[in-house]
């Protein structure tokens, strides 16, 4: 896709579309639209006064006119009202527009982007917006795919982000490039999540995140079962018994310690295929626990687009990979665990794998001395149960970090909600024969997978990111196709890009 930027005075040649947009309540188009074409500013006011168009939220109007200076179709977005436009109403408008030229295969689009100034959104963000937007909603996984008619169409080929004058080019260019950039990284999260579990398993995660560290510069470690045996990680271990795939432990470092940032954890779940082991889940919908290592997949896009970003900061990601199968060597329930950090624990449900895995990555990361560590994992189906598709549930320990986490979290487009991690949760937890329980009840599902995790975090500040509900997607959806979301990645650049 080809993405530039453009003025009024350079406008020499037609598209074949052009995107405009209206706030409800205007009573006229935007003048901005008068200004570059006087006959689209009179086509729009004619539907206006007609009352075929009034600009409310996902409306549309689409009109066409030979005599267009710079287009042959005009569409324009209705956008809602102006206080509640934000940068989240922003991606959906752009990607309908996209989606709009592409059901109708056209191949150019211009897009006047000051009709989309407003609200929260800055002259700033528009460039980013428009082009991180464009790039997630183009994105396609058909790698697998033989046959031409089956694969998804893509009809647009061009994209013009338009302003009445250009005097900060260079910086919108700028914008351009990094909102094209994280996008990148989180198709490449995507593409990750979306591969089948005979073609993504422990060994070839690793092997990407080599490859990754190599290509942008930063430092990789892979500890395969001898290193995991050394260092009595034995939750790891344990979930990977039953498999015949070896379990990885995967640690990259981007940047150098700094004293007033300090060094940042990065913890991401890597189950690449969870069957649910002996506690076997049931086969409806099994084949989507590929994406259990969306967590990993999420830190690994995170860090490509820091590295690419040049971002001062000091970033360690730790990523446990396993496959949680019931083969003959598999933990049963019943089982008793020696963690990483000495805590025992009794396996109650063996689908509870995640946090298991995740307990002595955490517990792993004491060595780095972090300020902070975050972790992302698709723990509880409870998530969806109390959250739905639209949020992530949050959890932590400090309280700057979790509202830092959720200002990124509504800027990114990453939402996320905060539950609570009372003192009065690890009753459900308390083990009878060993210190912690992997299950609890059903009772405050989500909860209790983070009140666990906490018990093996070795800083005062931490997160926990729950992104069951979010990391797949089932239906088309504005700017996300069906399958991997990529969540995560959005999230975690927005807040390191403003770490304090």
């Amino acid at each position: 896709m080809n993405i530039t930027i453009g003025s009024f005075e350079r406008v020499k040649s037609k598209v074949d579309l052009l995107v405009a947009g209206m706030f409800e309540g205007d009573a006229k188009p935007p003048l901005v639209l008068k200004k570059l074409d006087g006959t689209a500013f009179q086509l729009v006011q004619s539907a206006i006064k007609n009352k075929r168009f009034s600009g409310k939220k996902d409306e549309q109007f689409h009109g066409y006119l030979d005599s267009l200076r710079s287009s042959n179709e005009i569409l324009v977005l209705g956008l809602g009202k102006k206080e509640n436009w934000k940068y989240e109403p922003a991606r959906r408008a752009t990607a309908g527009a996209l989606n709009f030229a592409n059901a109708n295969k056209l191949k150019s689009i211009r897009i006047l982007a000051e009709c989309f100034l407003g609200g929260a959104v800055k002259l700033e963000d528009v460039a980013f917006l428009i082009s991180q937007t464009i790039d997630l909603a183009t994105y396609k996984f058909d790698r697998y795919q033989t046959k031409e008619e089956l694969k998804p169409k893509r009809t647009v080929e061009s994209v013009e982000i338009l302003f009445s004058q250009l005097s900060k080019k260079k910086e919108m260019t700028q914008m351009i490039e990094e909102g094209r950039l994280i996008a990148g990284a989180v198709n490449f999260a995507r593409d990750l999540i979306n591969e089948p579990g005979n073609r993504l398993q422990p060994r070839q995660l690793a092997d990407c995140a080599r490859d990754l560290a190599k290509e942008s510069g930063f430092r990789s470690e892979v500890l395969g079962i001898a290193e995991l045996k050394k260092n009595n990680m034995n939750g790891i271990l344990a979930v990977a018994q039953g498999s015949h795939q070896s379990p990885q432990l995967i640690v990259l470092e981007y940047g150098v310690s700094h004293k007033r940032n300090g060094t940042i954890c990065l913890v991401g779940k890597g189950v690449t295929f969870d069957s649910g082991g002996i506690s076997l889940k049931p086969s409806g919908g099994m084949e989507k626990m590929k994406c259990d290592m969306s967590g990993a997949a999420a830190v690994l896009g995170t860090m490509k687009a820091i590295s690419k970003l040049k971002l001062k900061i000091h970033v360690v990601a730790v990523i446990p990979c396993v496959e949680n199968m019931p083969g003959g060597g598999a933990q049963r329930p019943g089982d008793i665990i020696k963690m990483h950090n000495g805590k025992s624990v009794e396996v109650i449900n063996t689908d509870a794998e995640g946090r298991l895995i995740l307990a002595d990555a955490l517990s792993y990361t004491k060595r780095f001395n972090p300020k902070s560590v975050i972790d992302l994992a698709t723990l509880t189906g409870a998530c969806s149960v109390a959250l739905g598709d639209r949020a992530i549930g949050l959890m932590g320990t400090d309280p700057k970090l979790v509202d830092q986490v959720r200002k990124a979290g509504e800027r990114s487009g990453e939402r996320c909600w905060e539950l609570p991690l009372w003192d009065e949760y690890a009753d459900l937890i308390k083990g009878h024969h060993s210190d912690l329980l992997n299950a609890g009840s059903g009772q405050a599902g989500t909860i209790v997978g983070g009140m666990f995790l906490k018990e093996f975090v070795p800083v005062k500040s931490w997160a926990h990111l729950d992104i069951a509900s979010t990391a797949w997607t089932d239906a088309n959806k504005p700017y996300h196709v069906k399958g991997g979301s990529g969540v995560g990645v959005r999230l975690l650049v927005e807040l390191l890009k403003n770490w304090k």
